[in-house]
């Protein structure tokens, strides 16, 4: 029983342990992210954004002309 108690605790140690690299290794990441999106927003200029998110013309035909088919 000693032995069985030793064993978990090693591999619970072990766990702990990958699990906080796993942690630490997302936080990092995330920081990288943040980063860069950070400095892509303060790059970007007015001039390269479009001054509409819609089509100026429509990607799909009228509705009226779909349905006199």
């Amino acid at each position: 029983l000693i032995q069985l108690e030793e064993e978990y605790y090693k591999y619970h140690s072990l766990m702990t342990c990958c699990w906080e690299e796993l942690i630490q290794c997302n936080a990092d990441i995330l920081s990288h992210f943040k980063d860069a999106i950070r400095d892509h927003n303060h790059s970007i200029s007015a001039k390269t954004c479009p001054t509409s998110i819609l089509p100026q013309k429509p990607l799909f035909s009228d509705f009226k002309d779909c349905m006199m088919l």
